[in-house]
């Protein structure tokens, strides 16, 4: 997916490969969120597969354009999509799903 902030064009994608979601400038990536895949747990509130967000940054010379947050909304997006509920252990992600309640049914 395609993004323009400012002018200039960001790519966001899912790199299944990896388990991780990336934002590219160019060509370069110059962002993350990582994520693992795990079975539904005792303490979980779905079954099947629970995606666990477990780490999200920017290179610092991109950070105040709103990357991070355009970023982790396509990863809550795209697995939620997917049919996969999900938890973090990312304090980014976590604020994230503090200030946009439209995720608390995916929540897991």
């Amino acid at each position: 997916m395609d993004i323009d902030i400012s002018g200039e064009t960001f790519t966001i994608a899912e790199d299944a490969a990896a388990k991780r979601f990336t934002v590219s400038h160019e060509g370069k990536v110059i962002g993350l969120a990582d994520y693992i895949d795990r079975e539904a747990g005792a303490d979980d509130t779905a079954e099947g597969t629970v995606r666990i967000f477990t780490h999200t940054e920017v290179s610092p010379e991109w950070g105040g354009r709103g990357l991070a947050a355009e970023l982790v909304r396509y990863a809550l997006e795209t697995s939620a999509e997917e049919g996969l509920k999900f938890r973090t252990t990312c304090s980014y992600v976590q604020n994230f799903l503090h200030k946009n309640d439209e995720f608390d049914k995916f929540v897991a």
